[in-house]
Protein backbone atom coordinates (compact mmCIF):
# COMPACT_ATOMS: atom_id res chain seq x y z
CA UNK A 1 0.00 0.00 0.00
CA UNK A 2 2.39 2.52 -1.25
CA UNK A 3 5.00 4.27 1.36
CA UNK A 4 3.18 3.31 4.41
CA UNK A 5 3.68 -0.36 5.89
CA UNK A 6 0.57 -0.05 7.95
CA UNK A 7 -2.66 -2.24 6.80
CA UNK A 8 -5.82 -0.88 6.16
CA UNK A 9 -9.24 -2.52 6.62
CA UNK A 10 -12.38 -1.14 4.40
CA UNK A 11 -16.10 -2.13 6.02
CA UNK A 12 -18.73 -1.75 3.80
CA UNK A 13 -22.13 -1.04 5.33
CA UNK A 14 -25.14 -1.13 3.04
CA UNK A 15 -28.87 -2.90 1.82
CA UNK A 16 -30.06 -3.00 -1.68
CA UNK A 17 -27.21 -1.03 -3.39
CA UNK A 18 -26.98 -3.75 -6.45
CA UNK A 19 -25.80 -0.57 -8.91
CA UNK A 20 -23.46 0.65 -6.74
CA UNK A 21 -21.79 -1.89 -4.69
CA UNK A 22 -19.56 -3.00 -7.42
CA UNK A 23 -18.43 0.62 -8.14
CA UNK A 24 -18.01 0.96 -4.30
CA UNK A 25 -15.84 -2.43 -3.75
CA UNK A 26 -13.72 -1.68 -7.07
CA UNK A 27 -12.78 1.55 -5.48
CA UNK A 28 -11.05 0.27 -2.78
CA UNK A 29 -9.24 -2.32 -4.24
CA UNK A 30 -6.29 -0.67 -2.47
CA UNK A 31 -7.36 -2.41 0.87
CA UNK A 32 -5.90 -4.79 2.85
CA UNK A 33 -9.00 -6.22 4.21
CA UNK A 34 -12.60 -5.88 2.80
CA UNK A 35 -15.53 -6.08 5.26
CA UNK A 36 -18.89 -5.58 3.88
CA UNK A 37 -21.60 -5.80 6.24
CA UNK A 38 -25.28 -6.02 4.99
CA UNK A 39 -28.34 -5.44 7.02
CA UNK A 40 -30.47 -7.58 4.76
CA UNK A 41 -30.08 -7.00 1.16
CA UNK A 42 -33.43 -8.48 -0.94
CA UNK A 43 -31.88 -7.39 -4.53
CA UNK A 44 -28.54 -8.79 -6.04
CA UNK A 45 -26.55 -6.92 -3.37
CA UNK A 46 -25.16 -10.00 -1.71
CA UNK A 47 -24.17 -11.70 -4.92
CA UNK A 48 -22.09 -8.55 -5.87
CA UNK A 49 -20.01 -7.86 -3.22
CA UNK A 50 -19.13 -11.74 -2.26
CA UNK A 51 -17.09 -11.20 -5.20
CA UNK A 52 -14.95 -8.54 -3.64
CA UNK A 53 -15.69 -8.78 -0.31
CA UNK A 54 -12.82 -10.38 2.49
CA UNK A 55 -15.73 -11.17 4.57
CA UNK A 56 -19.15 -10.54 3.52
CA UNK A 57 -21.76 -10.30 7.36
CA UNK A 58 -25.76 -10.50 7.29
CA UNK A 59 -26.16 -8.64 10.75
CA UNK A 60 -30.02 -6.79 11.13
CA UNK A 61 -29.58 -3.12 10.94
CA UNK A 62 -28.48 -1.23 14.34
CA UNK A 63 -28.72 2.09 13.59
CA UNK A 64 -26.18 4.93 11.58
CA UNK A 65 -23.76 4.54 14.13
CA UNK A 66 -24.27 0.96 15.95
CA UNK A 67 -23.93 -0.55 12.54
CA UNK A 68 -20.41 0.95 11.55
CA UNK A 69 -19.11 0.60 15.06
CA UNK A 70 -20.44 -3.20 14.74
CA UNK A 71 -18.47 -3.16 11.28
CA UNK A 72 -15.04 -1.58 12.97
CA UNK A 73 -15.13 -3.98 15.35
CA UNK A 74 -15.10 -7.12 13.14
CA UNK A 75 -11.87 -5.88 11.05
CA UNK A 76 -8.56 -7.15 11.89
CA UNK A 77 -6.38 -4.14 11.48
CA UNK A 78 -6.88 -1.01 13.79
CA UNK A 79 -7.09 1.28 10.97
CA UNK A 80 -10.33 1.49 9.04
CA UNK A 81 -11.99 3.75 5.89
CA UNK A 82 -15.43 3.49 6.20
CA UNK A 83 -17.49 4.01 3.52
CA UNK A 84 -20.93 3.33 2.85
CA UNK A 85 -22.71 0.82 -0.14
CA UNK A 86 -23.84 3.77 -2.42
CA UNK A 87 -20.27 5.71 -1.66
CA UNK A 88 -16.60 5.29 -3.68
CA UNK A 89 -13.24 6.27 -2.67
CA UNK A 90 -12.12 8.45 -6.24
CA UNK A 91 -8.46 7.50 -7.25
CA UNK A 92 -6.52 10.73 -5.99
CA UNK A 93 -8.05 10.13 -2.21
CA UNK A 94 -6.62 6.22 -2.42
CA UNK A 95 -3.59 7.01 -3.55
CA UNK A 96 -3.19 9.34 -0.76
CA UNK A 97 -4.41 7.23 2.03
CA UNK A 98 -2.04 4.61 0.52
CA UNK A 99 0.87 7.43 0.44
CA UNK A 100 0.58 7.75 4.18
CA UNK A 101 3.44 7.43 6.33
CA UNK A 102 4.00 5.10 9.98
CA UNK A 103 4.45 8.83 10.90
CA UNK A 104 1.37 10.24 9.87
CA UNK A 105 -0.35 7.33 11.04
CA UNK A 106 0.70 7.56 14.47
CA UNK A 107 0.51 11.39 15.04
CA UNK A 108 -3.09 11.26 14.04
CA UNK A 109 -5.84 9.28 15.40
CA UNK A 110 -8.47 10.49 12.45
CA UNK A 111 -8.17 11.72 8.75
CA UNK A 112 -11.19 13.77 7.17
CA UNK A 113 -12.12 14.25 3.61
CA UNK A 114 -14.61 15.58 1.45
CA UNK A 115 -17.64 14.01 -0.57
CA UNK A 116 -18.61 15.01 -3.91
CA UNK A 117 -22.43 14.40 -3.63
CA UNK A 118 -24.51 13.20 -6.72
CA UNK A 119 -28.52 13.66 -7.39
CA UNK A 120 -30.21 11.92 -10.20
CA UNK A 121 -26.60 11.73 -12.17
CA UNK A 122 -25.82 15.22 -11.46
CA UNK A 123 -22.88 16.84 -9.51
CA UNK A 124 -24.31 18.83 -6.44
CA UNK A 125 -22.13 22.02 -6.14
CA UNK A 126 -23.98 23.20 -3.22
CA UNK A 127 -23.61 20.11 -1.14
CA UNK A 128 -20.18 21.00 -0.95
CA UNK A 129 -17.91 20.55 0.26
CA UNK A 130 -19.37 17.99 3.00
CA UNK A 131 -16.50 16.79 5.16
CA UNK A 132 -16.72 13.30 6.14
CA UNK A 133 -14.91 11.45 9.24
CA UNK A 134 -14.33 8.17 7.60
CA UNK A 135 -10.31 6.87 7.79
CA UNK A 136 -9.81 6.29 11.75
CA UNK A 137 -7.79 4.25 14.05
CA UNK A 138 -10.50 2.26 15.77
CA UNK A 139 -8.88 1.94 19.32
CA UNK A 140 -7.98 5.46 19.69
CA UNK A 141 -11.57 6.75 18.25
CA UNK A 142 -14.92 6.56 20.34
CA UNK A 143 -18.08 7.05 18.51
CA UNK A 144 -19.73 10.30 19.66
CA UNK A 145 -23.16 10.32 21.67
CA UNK A 146 -25.46 10.33 18.74
CA UNK A 147 -27.41 7.59 16.37
CA UNK A 148 -27.69 9.69 13.28
CA UNK A 149 -24.58 11.52 13.00
CA UNK A 150 -21.83 8.90 12.82
CA UNK A 151 -19.00 10.63 14.40
CA UNK A 152 -15.83 9.08 15.37
CA UNK A 153 -14.04 11.80 17.99
CA UNK A 154 -10.05 11.46 18.27
CA UNK A 155 -8.41 10.91 21.65
CA UNK A 156 -7.22 15.03 21.25
CA UNK A 157 -8.28 18.10 19.14
CA UNK A 158 -5.02 17.84 17.89
CA UNK A 159 -4.54 14.83 16.48
CA UNK A 160 -7.09 15.06 13.28
CA UNK A 161 -5.68 15.96 9.42
CA UNK A 162 -7.54 16.75 6.68
CA UNK A 163 -6.51 14.95 2.67
CA UNK A 164 -6.98 16.57 -0.52
CA UNK A 165 -8.52 13.42 -2.03
CA UNK A 166 -12.71 13.24 -2.62
CA UNK A 167 -15.36 10.07 -2.03
CA UNK A 168 -18.02 10.16 -4.13
CA UNK A 169 -21.81 9.91 -3.38
CA UNK A 170 -24.40 8.16 -5.45
CA UNK A 171 -22.65 8.47 -8.61
CA UNK A 172 -23.77 5.62 -10.14
CA UNK A 173 -27.04 5.14 -8.50
CA UNK A 174 -30.30 4.35 -10.92
CA UNK A 175 -33.10 6.12 -8.21
CA UNK A 176 -33.75 8.41 -10.79
CA UNK A 177 -36.35 10.78 -9.36
CA UNK A 178 -36.30 9.41 -5.69
CA UNK A 179 -32.76 10.02 -5.66
CA UNK A 180 -34.04 13.85 -5.18
CA UNK A 181 -36.73 12.77 -2.56
CA UNK A 182 -37.91 9.58 -1.30
CA UNK A 183 -40.18 9.18 1.62
CA UNK A 184 -39.67 6.26 3.36
CA UNK A 185 -35.64 7.52 3.64
CA UNK A 186 -37.12 10.71 5.04
CA UNK A 187 -39.09 8.72 7.21
CA UNK A 188 -35.74 6.74 8.63
CA UNK A 189 -33.62 9.93 9.39
CA UNK A 190 -35.69 12.98 9.82
CA UNK A 191 -37.15 11.44 13.06
CA UNK A 192 -33.30 10.87 13.90
CA UNK A 193 -32.45 14.20 13.52
CA UNK A 194 -35.40 15.61 15.60
CA UNK A 195 -34.50 13.38 18.44
CA UNK A 196 -31.16 14.51 18.32
CA UNK A 197 -32.39 17.87 18.99
CA UNK A 198 -34.80 16.88 21.98
CA UNK A 199 -31.54 15.05 23.13
CA UNK A 200 -29.40 18.15 23.26
CA UNK A 201 -32.48 20.15 24.84
CA UNK A 202 -33.70 22.37 22.28
CA UNK A 203 -37.46 23.00 21.41
CA UNK A 204 -39.20 24.39 18.55
CA UNK A 205 -40.17 28.17 18.51
CA UNK A 206 -41.94 30.24 15.84
CA UNK A 207 -38.93 31.61 14.69
CA UNK A 208 -37.69 28.14 13.70
CA UNK A 209 -40.66 27.45 11.80
CA UNK A 210 -40.86 30.98 10.10
CA UNK A 211 -36.98 31.48 9.83
CA UNK A 212 -35.32 28.31 9.26
CA UNK A 213 -36.54 27.23 5.85
CA UNK A 214 -35.96 30.06 4.06
CA UNK A 215 -32.40 30.75 5.78
CA UNK A 216 -31.73 27.57 4.69
CA UNK A 217 -32.72 27.90 0.95
CA UNK A 218 -30.18 31.23 1.17
CA UNK A 219 -27.75 29.27 2.23
CA UNK A 220 -27.93 26.54 -0.18
CA UNK A 221 -29.05 28.62 -3.24
CA UNK A 222 -27.28 31.88 -2.94
CA UNK A 223 -24.43 31.62 -0.51
CA UNK A 224 -23.15 27.74 -1.39
CA UNK A 225 -23.26 28.67 -5.43
CA UNK A 226 -26.94 26.56 -5.95
CA UNK A 227 -28.29 29.30 -8.70
CA UNK A 228 -25.31 28.30 -10.48
CA UNK A 229 -26.91 25.42 -11.62
CA UNK A 230 -30.27 26.70 -12.82
CA UNK A 231 -33.22 24.77 -12.04
CA UNK A 232 -31.25 21.73 -10.87
CA UNK A 233 -29.95 23.68 -8.19
CA UNK A 234 -33.19 25.63 -7.24
CA UNK A 235 -34.63 22.17 -6.90
CA UNK A 236 -31.83 21.48 -4.58
CA UNK A 237 -32.00 24.90 -2.26
CA UNK A 238 -35.92 23.85 -1.90
CA UNK A 239 -35.16 20.40 -1.22
CA UNK A 240 -33.01 21.54 1.62
CA UNK A 241 -35.79 23.91 2.73
CA UNK A 242 -38.32 21.10 2.86
CA UNK A 243 -36.09 19.01 4.84
CA UNK A 244 -35.81 21.63 7.33
CA UNK A 245 -39.50 22.65 7.46
CA UNK A 246 -39.94 18.91 8.51
CA UNK A 247 -37.43 18.30 10.58
CA UNK A 248 -38.93 21.52 12.90
CA UNK A 249 -42.36 19.95 12.33
CA UNK A 250 -41.12 17.29 14.16
CA UNK A 251 -39.56 18.87 16.68
CA UNK A 252 -42.87 21.02 17.82
CA UNK A 253 -45.03 17.66 17.20
CA UNK A 254 -42.62 16.37 20.05
CA UNK A 255 -42.80 19.42 22.13
CA UNK A 256 -46.52 18.97 22.12
CA UNK A 257 -46.82 15.95 22.96
CA UNK A 258 -48.09 14.14 19.60
CA UNK A 259 -46.50 11.76 18.13
CA UNK A 260 -44.98 11.61 14.79
CA UNK A 261 -46.11 8.43 13.30
CA UNK A 262 -42.92 7.73 11.42
CA UNK A 263 -41.25 4.21 10.86
CA UNK A 264 -37.38 5.18 12.10
CA UNK A 265 -37.50 2.60 14.80
CA UNK A 266 -37.14 -0.06 12.19
CA UNK A 267 -36.15 1.77 9.09
CA UNK A 268 -33.19 0.22 7.18
CA UNK A 269 -31.85 2.29 4.87
CA UNK A 270 -31.31 1.32 1.23
CA UNK A 271 -27.75 3.94 0.56
CA UNK A 272 -26.60 6.02 3.57
CA UNK A 273 -28.77 9.40 4.64
CA UNK A 274 -28.08 12.97 3.85
CA UNK A 275 -25.31 14.20 5.53
CA UNK A 276 -27.13 16.27 7.22
CA UNK A 277 -26.33 19.80 9.37
CA UNK A 278 -28.53 21.89 11.43
CA UNK A 279 -29.77 23.38 7.94
CA UNK A 280 -30.44 19.24 6.64
CA UNK A 281 -28.14 19.38 4.24
CA UNK A 282 -24.65 18.18 3.48
CA UNK A 283 -22.32 21.02 4.70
Amino acid sequence: MGDTATRISVVICCANVADTIEAACRSVAWADELVVVDSGSTDSTADIAKRFATRYVVEPWRGYKEQKRFGTGLCRNDWVFVLDGDEECSPELGDEIGGLSAADLDRYDLFLMRRRNYLMGRHVRAFSPDWQRRLMHRTRCRWADADLHERPIPSHPSRVARLRGWMLHRRYSRGGFTDYFDGRRADSWLPLAAAEMIRRGKHCHWLDLLARPALAFVKFYLLKGGFLDGKFGLLIAQRVAVAVQLKYAILWAADEGISSNTRSDHARPDSSHPSASDDAGPT
